[in-house]
């Protein structure tokens, strides 16, 4: 082959792989890179994770399943309702971050505390900060498999001497397919969330 011919081949070879390399970006991460790249307060997640099925209970005694969340985003917290000082200044914020948006979102309180957050006292809890917040429970068993896909980690000891809960204080963001799409770690900066969080909405404004 000759020297030409070579140098034909291998540009053409470097050409389809540079083409292979950005298509497999693209497909991992549609959404424009400015979206992902200048986020300080929003941590996207480059292919969103998708939520195991799941058997909990809303504030009204209803079974709450993963198909609850498709169809819209949705703002979700991991707390307890006696939380002394976390978990009702997040949820006072996402009250202000929801209200604050360019789309609609749902925000879903998830106890991690079942055996005193029972669907009523939940109810009495959520609807204290906002009549459109949804909360959930269920068995230790579901909750720690939510917890586990979304990567937040919690400890309930509820020994005869001291009740003690930990949990993380982040917020998790979930798409309309029910999937993981960002997080949001505390502390919880209201202004710039809400521009982060616009800016990812509208990046994925047909989902």
């Amino acid at each position: 082959m000759s020297p030409l011919r070579y140098a034909q081949f291998a540009l053409a070879g470097l050409t389809a792989a540079v083409a292979g390399i950005w298509l497999a970006s693209m497909l991992v991460d549609p959404r424009p890179a400015a979206v992902v790249n200048n986020m300080q307060f929003v941590t996207v997640i480059p292919a969103p994770r998708g939520l195991p099925e799941l058997e909990l209970v809303d504030q009204d005694a209803q079974r709450f399943g993963v198909e609850e969340l498709r169809d819209r985003w949705t703002l979700l917290f991991m707390g307890f309702t006696n939380c002394g000082h976390v978990c009702p200044m997040t949820m006072a914020k996402l009250r202000t971050i929801a209200d604050s948006l360019d789309r609609p979102v749902d925000v879903l309180f998830v106890s991690v505390d079942p055996g005193r957050d029972t669907p009523a006292v939940i109810a009495n809890y959520v609807r204290g900060f906002d009549e459109s917040f949804r909360g959930v429970t269920g068995s230790p068993e579901e909750i720690a498999k939510l917890a586990n896909a979304l990567g937040a980690p919690y400890f309930v000891d509820a020994n005869a001497e001291r009740y003690i809960v930990d949990h993380s204080a982040a917020i998790f963001v979930i798409d309309a397919d029910a999937a993981l799409a960002a997080t949001i770690t505390a502390p919880h900066e209201v202004t710039p969330i809400v521009r982060e969080l616009n800016e990812l909405l509208e990046s994925r404004a047909g989902s």
